[in-house]
């Protein structure tokens, strides 16, 4: 039976009835209604993306680096902001997200990073549905399928940092996957799009891993059905599969540490600081977080029992070492977040339908057909969103809404404005979150001894920064190891610094506000002429 009897007996059981005439031009593009609900669903994620503030810790340390290396003309050979010493070989990676990342706050301001922050995500999740089209998901299913990954992401991805072009860039290597087969192109312009990801982020080896999962895959697919490895490696497209492969390996050692850089991103996450950041601890069950992640083990047992269609090799390793990846760590939940709907976007038809159903679902002539009026209303979505989203709006009008609206309410605002005004600059001891905020605010005036940067942070630069935070009966001796002029203490944490701070007399509070209290650090020799002036 072909399609066009299967389309008679779908009309005629349905009793449908002519569709009224629609306007449409052959001279202006023509829209169906899945494509409609592609753009909508699309302005929905940009418009709620939007509303995401600039975070307080690492964004700021990143527009660091880029506003370094674009006035400096050149990558720093050794750590430029902090006041103690680093870890010796210098990295860093993100070089080039970060030099973009200060171009777009240069030319654009705040609400240039806001609106960024909200573009790419937006085009992470466009792709996302393009790369289960590809592999044969419907429509409705690939719209689905990046909702749900927007918000498996939310935890991680709402922090603006160069993780997130990773996130752009990741779904085109389920694309390319796609193609393969039949196309080219994914030998070219993979290798070409690590060797930039390289020098984006350090993610680019999730895409390798990725890359080896699909290939190992589909060759033990293909020993399975002949059941002879030599004929499966000999196989052109599965071949073609480990080729590129190779090639992206070789492409990623385009950067400025060489192929090191494989090295220093293996063991990257191993570092003590790290494994005390909470989102680089392995994934809570209970938490927000967790229960997600948990929801999507709950459908996968489901569509497992239920589905008609195989899983592939290719989909279990990488459900396998990509739900390994989110237990260990909530940083690697976004990754996850764009597996787990491709990998499943074949099967999710059987959660409301069986394959009968799914096959009407394909046939309905409202979704495949296409008219000017649904291009003209989907332009309209888009006008308005552009008109109504804040960030776009303040561009637009050239208006900024102000970086306190834009900031999170734990940014230093205040008090990096008081150092900045007063000229004030050294060393300084702050909670590792703020850090980064001073050094940007106050054009590297300030220099903490440690910010959220804390891989580049010594084992005992780590230790005694900790020491000093509780308030230990060390801490002035740390603060002179160091030789800090300043202490930044928040009201809200480090009770018992806080408390010792002010009972020393070799602490001079120079300012308040209802956020934080900074005091200056007055030398010994200082201390003593003035106890000296003092008994005269």
């Amino acid at each position: 039976m072909n399609d066009s009897d299967t389309k008679q007996k779908f009309a005629e059981r349905n009793d449908l009835k002519p569709p009224h005439p629609i306007p449409s031009s052959d001279y202006f593009p023509q829209t169906t209604q899945t494509g409609l609900l592609t753009v909508i669903v699309l302005c929905v994620i940009f418009f709620l993306s939007s509303f995401h503030r600039l975070n307080h810790t690492d964004l700021w340390g990143h527009l660091c680096f880029g506003r370094w290396i674009v006035q400096q003309e050149q990558l720093p050979s050794s750590e430029p902001f902090a006041a103690a010493p680093t870890v010796e070989p210098f990295t860093n990676i993100p070089w080039l997200a970060q030099v973009l990342g200060y171009m777009v706050e240069r030319s654009w301001g705040a609400e240039g990073l806001v609106a960024a922050h909200a573009i790419l995500l937006t085009i992470s999740c466009g792709l996302c549905m393009a790369a289960i089209r590809a592999r044969g998901g419907l429509a409705v299913t690939a719209v689905l399928g990046a909702v749900i990954g927007y918000v498996l992401a939310l935890p991680t991805s709402g922090t603006i940092r160069p993780q997130l072009f990773g996130i752009v860039l990741f779904p085109l290597v389920l694309l390319a996957h796609s193609h393969w087969k039949d196309r080219k192109w994914p030998l070219i312009c993979l290798p070409i799009l690590f060797a930039g990801w390289a020098n984006l982020h350090g993610s680019f080896a999730v895409g390798l891993a990725a890359l080896g999962c699909i290939s190992a895959g589909r060759t033990w697919d293909r020993w399975v059905e002949t059941g002879k490895l030599r004929e499966a490696l000999a196989e052109p497209v599965d071949r073609r599969g480990w080729w590129i492969l190779l090639f992206c390996l070789a492409a990623v050692c385009l950067n400025p540490l060489g192929p090191r850089l494989l090295l220093v991103v293996a063991f990257f996450g191993r570092t003590e600081a790290l494994s005390q950041i909470s989102e680089w601890r392995p994934l809570v069950l209970k938490s927000f977080s967790g229960s997600l992640f948990f929801s999507t083990l709950v459908v996968t047992f489901f569509l497992v029992r239920r589905s008609r269609r195989r899983f592939s090799a290719s989909d279990v390793l990488l459900l396998f070492a990509f739900g390994i990846l989110a237990l260990s760590s909530l940083r690697m939940l976004v990754w996850w977040a764009i597996v787990w709907p491709w990998a499943m976007a074949p099967h999710m038809p059987s959660l409301w339908s069986t394959a009968e159903r799914a096959e009407t679902m394909r046939l309905r002539p409202n979704m495949a057909s296409a008219n000017t009026m649904r291009t003209l209303f989907a332009m309209a979505t888009v006008f308005m969103t552009v008109l109504c989203t804040p960030s776009s709006q303040a561009l637009v009008s050239g208006r900024p809404r102000g970086i306190g609206v834009l900031t999170s309410t734990d940014t230093p605002l205040y008090v990096s404005d008081h150092l900045k005004e007063n000229g004030i600059q050294g060393a300084i001891f702050a909670p590792m979150d703020w850090g980064d905020f001073l050094v940007w605010h106050t054009n590297d005036a300030m220099r903490p001894l440690v910010y959220t940067h804390v891989h580049l942070v010594k084992p005992q630069v780590w230790q005694d920064y900790l020491d000093i935070r509780r308030g230990s009966s060390r801490w002035l001796e740390l603060a002179d190891k160091y030789g800090l002029d300043y202490l930044l203490l928040s009201r809200t944490r480090g009770n018992s610094l806080r408390q010792a701070v002010q009972a020393n007399d070799r602490t001079k509070l120079i300012y308040r506000d209802q956020q934080c209290l900074l005091f200056q650090l007055l030398p010994k020799q200082k201390k003593t002429d003035e106890a000296s002036n003092h008994v005269k």
